[in-house]
């Protein structure tokens, strides 16, 4: 298979035509494609293109949060030969224009009320622009896409030609700075991934996935085409806030997410256990213990002795059986990327029984460079480079790609795409790391967001960041101390916990400000930040922090699509506390963080 197109005859000519393929709950009821209805409504969406005037290579918008008809009406437009434009559900009316006049996109197709208002003002003076929604009556005069005139059996359009080379989608990156950049991403580039990946991981037909981070990624976007590549029923939850709710219920086999959800899921457990207290807390940090010593020893290529094996054997039936069946009770394992997945969170489930694979990659290399495997999963790294993938650590530790993942260039950005992609075909990543002697990777931190104090001590934030972040009472962290004497730390509290935990007190009907600024807080985000710098060296130790009394943002540009954060809009947002940190008689707490 070399194109997507190849991909959709191969998944429709393979599986069984009754099988239930794609899924979505709707209201109280389950909607379900199977193969043959994947196939009727996708061939009638590109012929219903097609007889509009879509053309071979004309750009084609899609607004819709994660649905089947996301990807009928992408595979309909590979077998028209036209290029997908996806665009984050949440974005506002400027970002769609800018995209959609960028992309040059002559259609717009939109779901729900929202989106489609959202649609209607962003196209308003893009003339030449057709909006269309995917389901009828969304806006008073908006034309539904199935209201698009089907051709008769003897002007059924006739594929065009489609190689391995054409463009298969533009995608564009959400950028913490600066405005977004359209990637052209091949059809070889997506089948690389596929073809590479159908080997490494035991997926089959018999497996039931989810698919709820957003469509217009990369990463989930190629993660469903492995799972259509091998026959995988896909379930899609529109919203990452409504995975709790249906873990249970779909009970995956099979979950692709990115660490946040791991983090919070390990932080309620154990704040859960905290809480219970008595005999139940004793009995699960007996089982960490026991699984830890077992667990260890496995990781450093040993074996734990009978005794301790025979000890996990019981808490992983009594204990953490349990906490499986919190996740649907029928995870064989777990994909992890977007961002780095804190050791501890990653150490946390191994020991439990969920294995949880982390990746490497960018949109620009379609984006995985470097995986784990079930058999080969070292904790801490994103894993060993990909069959026909090659990586170079050049001398300031930035990590370069090379191979046939990696992207044409920048939609209508020449010098952009030089500065990325070099003369000899290697992908510039900006992301700084190394690779160990058994050919493992890690990631160490971006290249642009490398701290250099005014000490000149550089300073990688994201690990530091992340291990805040997997604390009890901790949701976010930036830190802060480029051209400054030492860090300093600008922290989202988890306003959950806290509050539970002064509800428990008897402080109740508290507002988020009062939280945030309430001493009890300051005490427990104080505690958890000492405890994170007695695990760092002296000049990576946080020495003042400011808590927050809102959660970053999408809406205010404090962070991306992709939950990436701004570092420049927040250190210009907060200038005045990032400078009251710095001030020698301005003390955050009373709390030495020094040790």
């Amino acid at each position: 298979m070399e194109t997507l197109r190849d991909l959709f005859e191969h998944v429709v000519r393979t599986y069984p035509a009754r099988k239930e393929l794609l899924r979505i709950r709707s209201r109280k009821e389950w909607r379900t494609y199977t193969v043959k209805e994947f196939e009727r409504a996708t061939r009638e969406t590109a012929a219903r293109l097609a007889n509009a005037g879509v053309a071979a290579g004309q750009r084609v918008a899609l607004f819709s949060e994660n649905r089947p008809e996301w990807h009928i009406l992408d595979f309909a437009c590979h077998l028209i030969a036209a290029v997908p434009v996806p665009l984050y559900s949440t974005l506002p009316a400027h970002q769609v224009r800018y995209i959609v006049k960028d992309s040059q996109s002559k259609l717009l197709v939109v779901s729900g009320a929202d989106r489609a208002r959202t649609a209607l003002e962003a196209c308003s003076d893009l003339p030449g622009v057709r909006v269309l929604g995917l389901d009828p009556g969304l806006a008073e005069g908006l034309e539904c896409l199935h209201d698009l005139v089907l051709p008769s059996a003897r002007r059924w359009p006739v594929p065009p030609p489609l190689s391995g080379d054409d463009l298969a989608s533009l995608i564009y990156t959400s950028g913490t700075t600066g405005e977004p950049k359209g990637v052209m991403l091949s059809h070889r580039n997506f089948m690389s991934q596929v073809n590479t990946v159908r080997d490494l991981f035991p997926i089959t037909e018999r497996d039931i996935c989810m698919s709820f981070l957003p469509l217009s990624h990369v990463f989930e976007r190629t993660v469903d085409y492995v799972f259509f590549d091998r026959g995988s029923q896909i379930n899609y939850v529109e919203s990452i806030e409504r995975v709790p709710a249906q873990l249970t219920e779909i009970r995956p086999t099979i979950m692709v997410s990115v660490p946040r959800l791991y983090e919070r899921s390990y932080i309620k457990i154990i704040s859960k256990v905290q809480q219970e207290g008595g005999a139940k807390r004793r009995l699960f940090e007996w089982a960490l213990r026991v699984g830890r010593e077992v667990r260890e020893a496995e990781w450093n290529g040993e074996r734990a002795s009978a005794f301790a094996r025979g000890q996990f054997v019981v808490a992983r039936s009594r204990v953490f059986s349990k906490v499986l069946e919190r996740l649907g009770g029928r995870l064989r394992f777990s994909i992890s990327g977007g961002a780095p997945l804190a050791r501890e969170v990653a150490a946390f489930f191994d020991i439990v029984g969920l294995a949880i694979i982390q990746g490497y990659g960018l949109t620009e290399s379609a984006p995985v460079i470097a995986a784990n495997r079930l058999d080969a999963n070292r904790l801490g790294s994103v894993g060993q480079v990909l069959p026909g993938v090659e990586v170079r650590i050049v001398s300031d530790g930035e990590i370069l790609a090379r191979g046939p993942n990696i992207m044409i260039g920048y939609w209508g950005k020449p010098e952009a795409s030089a500065e990325a992609v070099d003369a000899e075909g290697w992908l510039h990543t900006g992301d700084v790391g190394y690779l160990d002697s058994d050919g493992y990777l890690f990631i160490t931190d971006r290249k642009k967001d490398i701290i250099v104090t005014s000490g000149g001590k550089n300073v990688a934030p994201q690990p530091i960041e992340g291990r805040l972040g997997a604390t009890p009472y901790v949701a976010q962290a930036v830190l802060i101390g480029d051209k400054f004497p030492y860090l300093t730390a600008l922290i989202v509290p988890n306003f959950e916990n806290l509050e539970a935990h002064l509800a428990a007190k008897g402080l109740t009907g508290l507002g988020r400000a009062d939280v945030a600024q309430h001493p009890e807080t300051e005490a427990l985000i104080a505690a958890a930040v000492k405890q994170v710098n007695s695990e760092l060296a002296t000049h990576e130790r946080i020495r003042r922090f400011a808590v927050l009394s809102r959660e970053l943002s999408l809406e205010e540009g404090e962070i991306t699509p992709t939950m990436k954060v701004r570092r420049r809009v927040v250190a210009e947002r907060y200038a005045g506390l990032i400078e009251q940190m710095y001030l020698k008689t301005q003390r955050v707490g009373e709390y030495d963080l020094s040790e």
